[in-house]
């Protein structure tokens, strides 16, 4: 089995991510579950939630990122064209 340019460029694109996702995470600080103390009854819990999740709205967007370009990987090793390997050798 042969190792064409699109299969080393789709292996260095996918390596690239994944380094830059661990130099992501090394770099930042996420929240802890028990960073904050637990809501008492009294309190909004809406405003609370409204407020983590605009406050850490890069996790959000990092997270989709990554949903998406593993969907775009996923689709296109599924639709990728294989090659007839008797047409390849007879030419």
């Amino acid at each position: 089995m042969r190792f064409d340019g699109i299969e080393a460029a789709g292996l260095t694109v996918a390596i690239l991510a994944v380094i830059v996702s661990c130099v992501f995470i090394a770099q930042n600080s996420f929240p802890t579950p028990y960073s904050t103390p637990p809501l008492k009854s009294t309190q909004s819990v809406g405003q609370e939630v409204s407020k983590f999740m605009w406050e850490s709205r890069s996790l959000d967007l990092i997270a989709q990122a990554l949903v998406l370009f593993g969907a775009a990987v996923g689709c296109l090793a599924i639709l990728r064209s294989e090659k007839d390997e008797k047409k390849v050798k007879s030419e």
